[in-house]
């Protein structure tokens, strides 16, 4: 079990490593934006399945996600690279994740059973595997760089920009390019594999300009053997997790958030049968983008002042405010936009800092038992990311397909339908902000983390 603090990292991160860190986000919303806004309607409307259907597809794959987030954090526990711990998983994957954004938006006819099974195998090899593989690695990669609080929270602010740089261009773009590519099933997949191009080029930068700093010292100044000797027993890591209460905190109010954010997938509905008018949707899309984009940045100087904590419940309240405006007059674009707009900058404020705290629980649970385990960490608060993604992407589908929603792009729904898109839109994002707030408030690392990073240098000592 290993128990030895790792050597701290540079108390400041140049400004190219951060930009060269941010770029894999930019890479991985190309497609997880794309899942959260587009698949849902575009397994619906273009593909023709049902939407119960797709709802089960989303909760089906991420039932498989569990184990494999899982597996993913031990495999980085136990393999070494002259690359290092997380660099390596962005260098070999880079290429398949582009590849898989092309084949999970194509829409082959094969039947109405092979297209669901279809279905369903690109979006757990996309979605699941190759996405897991690729995003645990690189949420480590922030605790391996630095391991200064601060400075944590900065990589993660410049990595929510570039996160929202490339949900601008899959809002912004995708309607753009597949309608004036014909606006079929192809148009679709050419758009996808122009973004899987760029997002296998932005790994490929942080790969190439980011360091892994955290513990190398140690790992290179010990025989093969004794690190053997000293790796991370898996099952008493999974135990001992499992009682750091921070990190089951951000866990779930990861799970909570992603499934409010996932709840977008709903937009394109809304804007069809609500608004009047389905090209309405990228309006949405882009300007909700673009106001949670101003979040991130607004709650960049507040960091040190008020604390991630204190971030995290003023952008609970955002929502829950948004939500309201919107109810006010729910037929009004203007009215709509500036209830997306408060929403967003909540949203926006929330992501700013989320990944940074789930860092700081590797440090607590250092203190806390002796067990320092990244992967395991990232791994685990990852799926929380993802079955909230999964679990939005799944209510939006079986809520809509349970209330009658008639698939294959017509123009009359039924009232049940038309009333649980309302719902899904409105008030379901308000609901789920209510528990959230809750999580945070009995949230207290922010004030702990001082006192356990001392303790932590006293031991190393």
């Amino acid at each position: 079990m290993t128990t030895t603090t790792p050597a701290l990292g540079p108390t400041k991160v140049s400004i190219g490593e951060r930009v060269a860190y941010a770029s894999s986000d930019l890479g991985f919303n190309l497609v997880y934006v794309a899942i959260a806004t587009y698949l849902t309607f575009f397994y619906t409307e273009v593909a023709g399945i049902p939407a119960t259907t797709v709802g089960t597809i989303f909760l089906a794959a991420r039932l498989l996600d569990g184990v494999w987030d899982l597996l993913v954090g031990v495999l980085m526990e136990k393999l070494h690279s002259r690359f290092g711990k997380a660099r390596p998983w962005l260098l070999y994957l880079a290429i398949p994740y582009g590849l898989s954004a092309a084949l999970l938006f194509t829409a082959p006819n094969l039947g109405e059973t092979g297209k669901v099974i279809y279905a369903f195998v690109t979006y757990t090899l996309s979605a699941v595997i190759i996405y897991t593989a690729m995003n645990v690695p690189y949420g480590v990669l922030n605790a391996l760089i630095t391991k200064d609080q601060v400075q944590r929270g900065v990589l993660n602010t410049y990595r929510m920009i570039a996160a929202y740089a490339g949900a601008l261009i899959v809002t912004g773009l995708t309607m753009p390019i597949v309608n004036a590519t014909g606006g079929d099933a192809h148009s679709w997949t050419l758009a996808f594999g122009l973004y899987g191009i760029l997002a296998a080029a932005l790994f490929f930068i942080t790969f190439k300009f980011c360091t892994e700093r955290v513990g190398t010292a140690r790992h290179d100044a010990i025989a093969d053997a004794e690190t053997a000797a000293q790796s991370i027993e898996i099952g008493a890591g999974v135990r001992s997790l499992l009682r750091n209460k921070y990190w089951l905190m951000l866990v779930l109010f990861g799970v909570l958030l992603f499934t409010a954010y996932s709840l977008m997938g709903v937009y394109p509905y809304y804007a069809k049968y609500a608004l009047g008018d389905e090209g309405l949707s990228s309006m949405m899309f882009t300007f909700r983008m673009v106001i949670e984009f101003g979040g991130v940045f607004l709650a960049l100087p507040f960091i040190k002042r008020i604390g991630k904590r204190n971030i995290s419940l003023a952008g609970c309240l955002a929502l829950v405010v948004g939500q309201c405006v919107i109810a006010l007059a729910p037929t009004s674009l203007t009215v709509v936009l500036v209830g997306l707009g408060i929403a967003g900058v909540g949203v926006g404020a929330m992501f700013a800092v989320l990944f940074a705290m789930i860092g700081d629980t590797i440090e607590y649970e250092e203190w806390r038992s002796g067990i320092r385990a990244e992967g395991l960490v990232y791994a685990g608060a990852t799926f929380g990311q993802k079955v909230g993604g999964a679990v939005g992407g799944m209510a939006v589908g079986w809520f809509l397909g349970l209330a009658g929603y008639l698939e294959g792009n017509i123009d009359e729904q039924p009232a049940s339908a038309l009333h649980m898109i309302d719902f899904v839109f409105i008030w379901l994002p308000l609901i789920i902000a209510v528990p959230m707030a809750l999580v945070m408030l009995l949230y207290r690392l922010d004030r702990e983390y001082p006192q356990i990073l001392e303790a932590l240098r006293q031991r190393q000592s």
